[in-house]
């Protein structure tokens, strides 16, 4: 009888040191991929998000791509925003227990870190990644708040990409219409490729464009001489090189205007003219001025031009004048008076020609003849 209660003892040893091993081949397990974490210090920190499209209770968290927690708790925030993208929706709650390089990983999130949604792969798992803080950020607490981005979705993405795919569809429809017209031979480009009046255009063009290629390398014609006539070609260096000694004595020519020699040089360099130029600009300034003020006056009706212009007496004088000046005109128009009768009297012009003509023979015939008109005595006492 005391056999098996020795068998039944030794099976219980037997089975709590398989258990044994089991549990230390766990908790090494665990050791190794760093998730054993009954001893390290917690760290729990929170961000806002509006959208946790694939993020799920016990997703891995990770400071630009390295391990440093786990997400503890998804909820959504208890007061019901106006927008339902608005980006305080969900609060997300995460225990940061990592080490880098022997120091908590809490110590590398900071006031300025960022947390970001991503996807850890092709299945549609997404994690929270958190990017490291700068000296300009302040330490995290626990319980604090890390500043979220909004990154796109993979339905936002999966919609664009529908948007985007009809677009293209809405594309290809265009196309396959324009490839039927022109298969057709309508339109611009389905009559090029389907007339056969434009490929025979087509052709002699071709065909008068390889004549006119060939004349030319021949030297025929205008453009041939323009190519193969050496003289030409001679007369066009000529003209280079004129050039090149033109622009040589330019920049000498500007050389001397910049050290201030010769009459464009002088003007830009001589200073007495310049003086002298600003004295006489100075000199007009004053003569405009006078002038401005002397017309002025005129219009003001002072000085004789002034009176001239705007004095109504001497308006009416100038007036009466003109008007007695033209009541004498026309009475010698009509021949009135002594004036009038000498311009229109035919009479008196016969008279008058005829005693010039009589005056005219008489001064003759004194010159040829004088004794017949002078009787000269001399006595002597």
């Amino acid at each position: 009888m005391p056999q098996p209660q020795k068998s039944s003892l030794a099976g219980l040893r037997v089975g709590l040191l398989v258990l044994a091993a089991i549990g230390i081949l766990i908790l090494t397990i665990f050791a190794v991929s760093g998730d054993i974490t009954l001893f390290r210090q917690k760290t729990t920190v929170r961000t806002f998000m509006s959208n946790v499209d694939g993020l799920h209770k016990g997703a891995e968290v990770r400071l630009s791509g390295v391990k440093i927690g786990s997400v503890k708790e998804i909820n959504f925030n208890p007061q019901i925003p106006a927008d339902e993208k608005a980006p305080d929706l969900i609060e997300i709650k995460m225990e940061i227990n990592g080490k880098i390089n022997g120091v908590d990983a809490v110590q590398r999130i900071r006031s300025d870190s960022i947390a970001v949604l991503k996807g850890a792969g092709v299945l549609g798992d997404n994690i929270i990644d958190i990017s490291p803080g700068t000296t300009k950020g302040q330490p995290i607490q626990n319980n604090a708040i890390v500043k979220s981005y909004a990154n796109k979705s993979v339905g936002d993405i999966i919609n664009a990409s529908k948007t985007a795919m009809d677009n293209l569809n809405v594309i290809t429809d265009n196309i396959k219409d324009v490839t039927a017209d022109i298969k057709n031979g309508e339109g611009s480009i389905g009559r090029f490729l389907k007339d056969d009046a434009i490929y025979s255009n087509l052709n002699k063009t071709v065909l008068q464009s390889q004549a006119l290629l060939e004349s030319i390398r021949k030297g025929e014609g205008t453009a041939g001489k323009l190519i193969s006539d050496p003289a030409l070609y001679n007369q066009a260096s000529e003209l280079v090189t004129s050039f090149k000694e033109t622009s040589e004595q330019v920049k000498v020519a500007l050389a001397d205007v910049q050290a201030g020699k010769g009459t464009v040089g002088k003007l830009l360099k001589d200073e007495e003219l310049y003086n002298r130029a600003k004295s006489l600009i100075a000199k007009f300034e004053t003569t405009a001025d006078k002038l401005d003020a002397t017309i002025a006056k005129v219009n003001r009706g002072e000085g004789t031009v002034g009176k001239l212009l705007y004095e109504d007496k001497l308006y009416e004088e100038f007036r009466d004048s003109l008007s007695r000046i033209r009541t004498l005109t026309d009475g010698l128009e009509k021949g009135q008076g002594t004036a009038g009768k000498l311009l229109k009297d035919e009479a008196l012009y016969r008279n008058l020609n005829e005693t010039t003509t009589e005056m005219t023979k008489l001064l003759y015939d004194l010159r040829q003849n004088p004794k017949k008109y002078l009787d000269i005595k001399v006595r002597v006492f």
